[in-house]
């Protein structure tokens, strides 16, 4: 899977103010991490992004108001509804310990042993933890994101091995369970 260039920051969601601002719905649990950072990148959902300068006037939660740098109305503010702020993937700052970007998840191995069970190929964020989507040749299943079910993520191998006392069969369902069968015949 290809990595992309840019880490998404969030998205302009609406015109705020009568002096060009705009609310944002940011995608991480913070701004803190991204606070200070040199320049951010604005653009429609995938590109193309242009560096621009955006300064925080208000945060609450995952809400931002912000002012863009150059816009001085609502109308030239609502031209950016719908635009992601981005910033360069190389200029993200490290995520805390024992946490990754979603962009480093999307598209790892899930291994039992050395079994495959398939691929990330989404990540649901819930109330008490991230599940991956994984698909599978059998089709789907989900991968609560815990350390009870994960033993390690492995991003320089490209992989995600699950915890060997993990009922890997139960969560990858009758594909991961027939494979068991088969192997013990």
């Amino acid at each position: 899977m290809v990595r992309p260039d840019y880490l998404i920051l969030g998205r302009i969601t609406k015109v705020h103010g009568v002096r060009g601002g705009v609310k944002a719905v940011l995608y991480a649990d913070g701004w803190a991490p991204f606070r200070g950072l040199g320049r951010y990148w604005l653009g429609p959902p995938g590109g193309p992004y242009r560096p621009t300068g955006i300064q925080v006037e208000a945060e609450r939660g995952r809400s931002l108001a912000l002012k863009l740098a150059g816009v001085d109305s609502p109308a030239g503010a609502s031209a950016f509804v719908g635009h992601e702020i981005a910033i360069p993937r190389a200029e993200a700052p490290p995520p805390p310990g024992g946490a990754f970007y979603h962009y480093d998840i999307l598209g790892l191995d899930v291994l039992s042993g050395e079994r495959r069970l398939g691929v990330v190929r989404e990540i649901l964020e819930t109330p008490a933890h991230d599940v991956y989507v994984i698909d599978a040749p059998a089709g789907e299943w989900l991968l609560p994101a815990t350390r009870a079910h994960i033993r390690r993520i492995d991003l320089a191998a490209g992989r995600i091995e699950l915890d060997p006392a993990a009922d890997a069969a139960g969560l990858a369902g009758a594909e991961a369970e027939g494979e068991a069968d088969s192997e013990s015949v």
